[in-house]
């Protein structure tokens, strides 16, 4: 009985939350939850008490295993619950295909979940501070992807028509073990980027991109894997002054069924990986908003929380409602390209922010960089310039826990500079933020920077060679001039490119010359090989 005061106290100031603020969410009052902290009622809950109690389970437990220790002190057995309050709690039944309640119980169901997202929409809006309980939209996400599978088991004609069975286009040598590390991208995308002769840039997106589109019902402009979710106009770039960054300070959960594989696997991550602190997206400002800059709102993430997941994202180790089996990326990859700030769409499955940086140097030359062996992204491909996963503050890959995390995009670029290649604060130009992406294999969110710095080509070259921190992170550095055809012909060279470094290259080239001429150039570049 003691515990449960304890545990639910817990759970609230995790959010700091008052006791006002947490009874206008659950419709209660300050003096019932007062009580429930001080364990001043006595259990088995009933009546009313056991609506609250159930009420706060769903707003402020964010995993199944904390739901089940919530439900363990309070005494609920959670097979007496009503079946809304077990869907509520991430119980969810299953039903077998083909069996004479399939219909009946879909059809329930569907009712079931427009009731519980019209209830937590209702909740949700009660909160002062929208982001005081950012897994509520999560929450809201799950129960809106559980409804759409309900509705397309019954052929609802308003359900997303998502195909039932995507073709896998995936590299077979996404994933491979390297050295006794599992690695994630080895010789990915070899024959991806060699193989296109289109003449457009409109057309130049890979099979996956094509298909985590059609899963999101959604087009965007992609380049190989990587997909654009937000760009600055004309790509002419965001200035410090135009990105407001909020960060929180409390996870995001996943759902239970992508934390139950987790936690399977994540022994094997845990032996080759230090578990460094990063942040994911939250959500975004629209393009089409009438602000002129971005806002964004990040979340912390352990490198072990999405690292354990990325090498198995299209096995099929998840259960459908009808028992059959399907992936993570099947089932919440809809989610991938959606961060609305101001609805409930954001990823389901967690993956960090990297930001993924060009660098012009005074002698008008871009910077490439050619990943070790060693990594755990991507190894031997070939970067335009480098990449940088945003740290939160915590522990960082070589185990100190003093870092204080970066602040922004801006102040990720900046310390990435100087860890991969000793150029510090005084010799950089400038920095713009020309977009957000998404790169499909591992769904980490790729804002796109370019740095342009007050060195030459030879100069970075040497900064890399003799003082750079991180120098082993690279193997080769070479460069291409930042000159329009130049830059074409080399992206469609022979080159086991990074699987952003052709979009990286292309959007450069929109920010300096414009997207028409880039056009132009790309298509004028095709005609002459074809003759």
């Amino acid at each position: 009985m003691k515990d449960f005061g304890i545990f639910l106290s817990n759970l609230r100031n995790n959010y700091r939350l008052t006791l006002e603020e947490l009874a206008e969410v659950v419709d209660s009052n300050k003096a019932v939850l007062s009580k429930l902290e001080n364990n001043n009622i006595p259990q088995p809950f009933k009546g009313a008490t056991h609506v609250v109690v159930l009420n706060l389970a769903e707003i402020l437990c964010t995993s199944g295993r904390e739901t089940e220790r919530y439900l363990q002190l309070a005494e609920i057995d959670r097979s007496l619950l009503a079946e809304i309050d077990q869907f509520r709690l991430g119980i969810i039944p299953r039903i077998k295909a083909g069996s004479p309640e399939e219909i009946m119980d879909l059809e329930r169901w569907e009712h079931t979940y427009n009731k519980l997202i019209k209830q937590l929409e209702e909740r949700r809006t009660k909160l002062k501070n929208g982001n005081s309980l950012p897994h509520l939209k999560t929450k809201l996400q799950e129960y809106t992807n559980l409804l759409q599978e309900i509705q397309r088991k019954l052929n609802r004609p308003h359900a997303h028509q998502r195909q039932q069975e995507t073709t896998q286009v995936i590299q077979s040598n996404s994933t491979t073990i390297l050295e006794g590390r599992i690695v994630v991208g080895y010789m990915y995308g070899q024959e991806l980027n060699n193989s296109n002769t289109s003449d457009s840039l409109y057309t130049l997106a890979s099979p996956n991109a094509i298909q985590l589109m059609e899963l999101a019902e959604i087009d965007c402009f992609a380049v190989d894997d990587l997909i654009v979710l937000t760009n600055s106009h004309n790509f002419t770039g965001w200035s410090h002054d135009d990105i407001i960054t909020t960060r929180l300070n409390t996870p995001l959960p996943v759902p239970n069924d992508i934390e139950e594989i987790r936690q399977e696997k994540l022994p094997a991550i845990q032996k080759s990986f230090v578990n460094s602190s990063h942040y994911r997206l939250y959500s975004y400002t629209p393009a089409f908003s009438d602000r002129k800059g971005l806002e964004v709102t990040l979340a912390p993430i352990g490198f072990h929380d999405f690292y354990a997941l990325m090498p198995f994202l299209d096995e099929p180790l998840l259960t459908n409602l009808d028992a059959s089996k399907t992936s993570i990326r099947k089932r919440y990859g809809n989610t991938a390209l959606t961060f609305s700030s101001n609805d409930y769409g954001t990823s389901l499955i967690p993956a960090p922010i990297a930001l993924h940086c060009l660098i012009v140097t005074k002698d008008h030359q871009i910077i490439l960089m050619q990943r070790s062996h060693s990594v755990a992204f991507y190894p031997n491909h070939w970067s335009a310039s480098f990449e940088e996963t945003m740290d939160s503050p915590g522990l960082n890959p070589k185990g100190s826990t003093s870092r204080a995390g970066d602040t922004d995009f801006f102040a990720c670029a900046t310390r990435g500079l100087e860890e991969e290649l000793g150029i510090s604060i005084p010799a950089i130009e400038s920095i713009k933020i020309l977009s957000l992406n998404v790169e499909y294999l591992i769904l980490a969110v790729a804002p796109i920077a370019v740095i342009r710095v007050g060195l030459t080509a030879q100069e970075v070259k040497t900064h890399w060679l003799l003082k750079a921190p991180d120098k082993n992170e690279a193997s080769k550095v070479a460069m291409v001039s930042t000159e329009l055809s130049t830059v074409v012909d080399k992206l469609f060279s022979k080159t086991l490119w990074h699987p952003t470094s052709r979009m990286r290259l292309i959007q450069f080239l929109f920010h300096t010359y414009g997207i028409d001429e880039v056009d132009k150039a790309i298509k004028a570049r095709t005609k002459s090989s074809v003759t």
